[in-house]
């Protein structure tokens, strides 16, 4: 699988357009807004709260947002759309660590079990859920006046969205991610561009970079998986794509050839996909 080239020239292209950003105060969402106002996009942040230092400037603007709340993540969207008059590309990118892994069982004030915490499962999947269904809205509100290549959704997955990883409500909800993207690439085809990123171990505050260097396992700066964000953004054919990058390296890992949907047809040998029937049925 050859890796991925993300040229300069493509990113620039992000100019004038107005990107909405949820998780836009820290990590990988911080990079990527500051590298769409440094590319001269207008952007809209949405967090619990604003970035260190923040002022709103005419370029960049704040909201406050919980993206797992409806009337929230609603209200964002609607004044969002006022600051600059319309919506180009959305970034779901609002998200939080491991919360539980569903074995530590505790009992409630009657002596019953508990449930279980499900806060990363709010954040993380029915968070990008809520974000998801809102950016389609807004987006193909725009439809008379931008084609459908110029507007898109960038979801942020995980390396944790397709293989074995320990965090449970994370990876649980990160396998969901991909499954929006999944679920959606065929229906938005046409419509909105639908894409992916699934950053490996990235310096965001939500694991310690020091203790995974001792393992001798690099830790990107989020400023390189931002790149990968605006070039899904400013790239008119990539639709359904899913970038995996790990120390500055780039791989579109779910159409590739040799990648996760090609691997999955092989396995199985040539038969009629489950989509392919839910599609002639539908």
């Amino acid at each position: 699988m050859a890796t991925l080239d993300i040229p300069d020239n493509i990113l620039m292209t992000i100019k004038g357009k107005v990107v909405l950003i949820t998780g836009g105060s820290s990590g990988i969402g911080k990079a990527t807004s500051d590298l769409c106002i440094e590319l001269g996009a207008l952007v809209v942040i949405g967090d619990i709260t604003p970035p260190p230092k923040f002022e709103d400037t005419a370029e960049c603007k704040f909201l406050g947002v919980d993206v797992s709340l409806w009337e929230s993540i609603r209200d964002f969207f609607a004044k969002a759309k006022v600051f600059f008059g319309k919506i180009d590309h959305v970034f779901v990118n609002a998200g939080v660590g491991p919360t539980t892994d569903f074995l530590n069982h505790t009992l409630d004030s009657d002596g019953n079990i508990a449930p279980p915490n499900l806060r990363t499962i709010n954040v993380n999947f029915i968070g990008a859920i809520n974000t998801v269904w809102l950016a389609t809205y807004y987006l193909q509100d725009t439809a008379c006046e931008y084609s459908s290549a110029e507007r898109s959704i960038v979801i942020t997955a995980s390396a944790s969205s397709f293989q074995n990883f320990g965090a449970t409500d994370y990876t649980a909800a990160k396998h969901g991610v991909l499954g929006i993207l999944r679920g959606l690439v065929g229906k938005l085809e046409g419509k909105i561009r639908i894409n992916a990123i699934a950053p490996s171990w990235t310096a965001t505050g939500l694991v310690p970079p020091d203790a995974i260097e001792a393992l001798g396992v690099a830790v990107q700066s989020p400023k390189v998986v931002a790149r990968s964000v605006i070039f899904l953004f400013t790239s008119r054919t990539r639709h359904g794509d899913l970038i995996y990058s790990r120390d500055g390296t780039y791989l579109e890992i779910n159409k590739a050839t040799g990648g996760l949907l090609e691997n999955t047809e092989t396995l199985l040998g040539g038969m009629m996909s489950e989509d392919e029937v839910y599609r002639r049925i539908s």
